[in-house]
């Protein structure tokens, strides 16, 4: 499985020195994002993510495929007027949860597929989510989490491959870091990232790296 965290410029969203849902990568960044976008299976984003800009979390170049969307949604926060449940019948869609079987109705009838899954520290247990997915037939995933899920994700070991993103400029403020959670508490804790490349991409710089480490299904 190739499942690779992508952090084209995070939205901040604490006290954000610009409008959220404007654009922070240049125009080729957001064109390589939807390239990417084409070529894996899915995509995978947090309910955090969903309720703040309400993404569509599709491929915009024309002709090519959009990927099964899935939302990490514990509590099955997902509005059933956001654009990823509207558009539910065009694309595959997938929310994951842990909530009550009484709740799926309305997301059943808009042409959702809503996996129960167990519950691990709060969170969808995405290493149960992974071997889901696997038995599904979907065999590489994207993630354009928040800080949250990016952190459990790693923390999960489920990780294999990092794309960050730096765009050539400063918007101050009290940004959101693209990793939070619980992080670690020295630095010889943290998750080790190893075979960078730095990619001039336009007028933004790519960094990309392997997560120095066994990946959950690979061990």
């Amino acid at each position: 499985f190739g499942w690779a965290p992508r952090w084209p410029g995070p939205p901040p969203r604490r006290r954000p020195a610009c409008q959220a849902g404007s654009a922070r990568a240049g125009e080729a960044a957001r064109r390589r994002v939807h390239r990417d976008r084409h070529r894996y299976t899915a995509i995978m984003a947090g309910v955090g993510t969903v309720l703040a800009d309400d993404p569509m979390l599709n491929c915009r170049i024309k002709g090519c495929k959009d990927p099964v969307r899935i939302v990490c949604d514990t509590r099955l926060r997902t509005p059933l007027t956001s654009q990823i449940v509207r558009t539910a019948g065009e694309i595959p869609t997938i929310l994951a949860t842990c909530a009550d079987p009484s709740l799926y109705g309305p997301y059943l009838d808009a042409h959702c597929q809503v996996w129960t899954l167990p519950e691990k520290d709060g969170h969808v247990d995405l290493s149960a989510l992974m071997d889901r997915l696997g038995s599904a037939g979907i065999d590489s995933v994207l993630l354009e989490g928040g800080g949250t899920l990016n952190w459990t994700a790693l923390a999960s070991g489920i990780v294999q491959r990092v794309q960050a993103y730096i765009a050539p400029k400063l918007f101050g403020g009290d940004a959101r870091s693209p990793v939070e959670g619980q992080g670690v508490a020295l630095p010889d804790q943290a998750v080790a990232l190893k075979n960078t490349r730095i990619i001039r991409v336009g007028e933004d710089i790519l960094l990309e790296s392997e997560v120095d480490g066994s990946v959950y299904g690979d061990r």
